[in-house]
């Protein structure tokens, strides 16, 4: 299912975006992202109002994505995962930070690469390709936005999204002037 989504991803590089609020998303998000979580801690902290061009579907996937690798790489019961959201250089940022053991510094240039593992025996327990961060680092660039990581091996690493703020004055309909 991930390779046919990367590769529908490759084929159509510029998805139908329309105007949106990522707060409203993950606040329509939290109750599957508690699910999914189990007794891992889960805290969100959302700046309102973050509007900007997407296409709701996958923007869902990256977060999906996002917060499914931090369930992977954190305890069961001591994990903590924050989910957060705030206006930021003329967009918005969404982060996804947890407190698990961190990405090495030799596999950070790699996390994006496709089929790229960073551990294949936690791979086998919990299935997966190597495609997730792939797929997200596509989605993401197709709307205009930027994904890197920072990770401290042993403490946890946070992933972050920035994508362009909306704003008609910025981003007109088709055929409209401005002066």
């Amino acid at each position: 299912h991930d390779l046919l989504l990367l590769t529908r991803l490759d084929r159509q590089p510029n998805p139908v975006l329309t105007e949106g609020s990522l707060d409203r998303i993950l606040y329509d998000m939290e109750p599957q992202l508690r699910i999914l979580a189990g007794n891992r801690k889960v805290i969100l902290d959302i700046e309102e109002k973050a509007i900007t061009r997407l296409n709701t579907d996958q923007i869902k996937q990256v977060v999906l994505n996002l917060f499914q690798n931090a369930v992977q790489h954190t305890d069961p019961s001591q994990g903590e995962i924050q989910v957060s959201l705030v206006k930021k250089d003329k967009g918005v940022e969404l982060s996804v930070k947890d407190n698990g053991p961190g990405i090495s510094e030799d596999h950070l240039p790699h996390i994006f690469e496709r089929f790229f593992r960073v551990d294949s025996s936690r791979t086998r327990k919990y299935g997966g390709a190597g495609l997730g961060l792939s797929i997200t680092k596509s989605i993401v660039e197709a709307h205009g936005g930027q994904i890197w990581v920072d990770s401290q091996e042993g403490l946890g690493c946070a992933f972050h999204i920035w994508l362009p703020a909306y704003s008609k004055q910025l981003n007109p309909e088709p055929g409209t002037n401005i002066e």
